[in-house]
């Protein structure tokens, strides 16, 4: 091989960054592998699919899969037999005079890279690799949540945004006709200052809905790695917004008992333990020392000589306690370390499950409260046409619902942000799309396709 300088080209990089779209081939190619390609012709774009995009385009999977590389990379030094050595000698005797008083030999050293040594190096960097492994997956579990999340703020913010102005109406009307009513003596300066104030509010309030709408937008763009623009003519749909996901106890049972046992963060730490016991193994070896022969060649004064050497490091200052020590106390640490991991997963499933359920409740009576000022508003505007109520009423009760509505639609986002984190806990989707994906294709990096 050799050398090709590359250096990196920030502009150019900016350029092919701005020009990247949804509709890159790579991706066509990855989504219909995994059988996704279907609705996004229209533009539309579930959750499952956009998580495809950001497999490949998400420059935190991109770093994952080059760590990849690098695993692979390491595994094959560790395969690698050591290059003999080659040594050139001379000497010049100065008492001979009849003959050439030059003396040439050949010598080489052949390190023996066999045996446990050879094996244990090869494993370790097989435990290597399936940590970066791991940690592929986890970046990709992460990247999920960070979807996930800002999926979920940019739709509850988009129907934020369309209660909010619903509301904005109804209170604009009503401000209306207490404005007229003083006019006409029939209502106080203070009744129209009350609705002026919750005016105010909701205008405040659907400023800030709204800058939450571009901010989740553009979030949605950095996880999935592309410009904001690539977002501005597609449709990202969230089919489960409303859904609340029963979770039956031998279901949950299943999948805590799987994640106490495999979860990837504790795959990671068992797999940390196992190299440090090869670390270990490694230790003890080497207060054995290791052989190198030297076969080599003469020419000494006509007469040509075959060489043969033996070497091997003497134990005489030290038979390597030291690093046997810290690979002891090392082995420990990890063990403790994937304890550590256990009771937290046990905690952080517990706690999700307990805030999930609490979620649901909170919701439900949320939608009772809603039901009743829809139901309320449908009753007024009843009373209204037969005279028993005036303007001011129906719209009072119109205001009522629409406050109603931005209420769930906080219970639900709660009730969403809980599910995902008993998602998280047990590192598995609950519900949507995902749970048709095929993990082992996404997880697929390019150099192992």
């Amino acid at each position: 091989m050799h050398y090709q300088s590359r250096p990196l080209n920030l502009t150019e990089g900016a350029a092919i960054f701005s020009s990247v779209t949804l509709s890159d081939p790579k991706i066509k190619v990855r989504l219909d592998a995994l059988r996704m390609s279907d609705s996004i012709q229209s533009g539309q774009w579930n959750r499952a699919q956009l998580l495809v995009v950001a497999s490949e385009l998400n420059p935190k999977i991109a770093i994952a899969k080059s760590q990849l590389k690098v695993a692979a990379a390491t595994k094959k030094t560790a395969i690698a037999l050591p290059n003999p050595t080659l040594g050139l000698g001379g000497e010049y005797n100065l008492s001979q005079t009849s003959e050439s008083p030059w003396l040439w030999s050949v010598s080489t050293d052949w390190l023996l890279d066999v045996g446990l040594r050879r094996d244990l190096r090869i494993q370790a960097a097989d435990s290597e690799l399936q940590s970066v492994r791991l940690d592929y997956a986890e970046a990709l579990w992460a990247v999920r949540g960070e979807l996930r999340s800002a999926l979920l703020n940019y739709l509850i913010s988009t129907k934020k945004v369309d209660v909010l102005r619903q509301l904005e109406s109804h209170q604009v009307q009503l401000l209306d006709i207490q404005l007229q009513r003083i006019s006409h003596g029939e209502s106080s300066q203070n009744d129209a200052f009350q609705v002026e104030l919750e005016l105010a509010r909701t205008r405040s309030n659907l400023a800030d809905s709204t800058r939450t709408l571009s901010q989740s937008q553009a979030q949605i763009a950095e996880v999935l790695g592309v410009p904001v623009s690539a977002l501005q003519s597609q449709s990202l749909i969230l089919d489960d917004l409303m859904q609340m996901t029963p979770i039956d106890e031998a279901s949950l049972t299943i999948l805590r008992d799987r994640a106490l046992l495999s979860r990837t963060d504790l795959e990671r730490a068992v797999n940390d333990y196992q190299r440090s016991e090869l670390s270990l193994k490694q230790a003890v070896n080497d207060q054995y020392p290791q052989f190198s022969i030297g076969p080599g060649y003469s020419w000494d004064h006509g007469v040509k000589k075959i060489n043969f050497g033996l070497s091997l490091g003497l134990p005489v200052f030290n038979r390597n306690q030291g690093p046997i020590e810290e690979a002891l106390a090392l082995r420990e640490q990890a063990g403790q370390r994937a304890f550590l991991v256990q009771t937290k997963i046990t905690n952080e499933i517990d706690s999700a499950l307990q805030s999930y359920q609490l979620s649901i409740k909170s919701m439900q009576a949320v939608i009772h409260q809603h039901e009743i000022a829809v139901n309320l508003a449908g009753q007024v505007q009843q009373s209204m046409m037969l005279g028993a109520a005036d303007r001011s009423d129906e719209i009072t009760a119109q205001v009522s619902a629409d406050i109603q509505s931005l209420a769930v639609l906080d219970s639900v986002e709660r009730m969403q942000q809980s599910f995902g984190q008993l998602e998280d806990a047990l590192r598995m989707p609950l519900s949507g799309p995902e749970v048709l994906l095929d993990r082992q294709v996404l997880l697929q990096s390019k150099n192992e396709q």
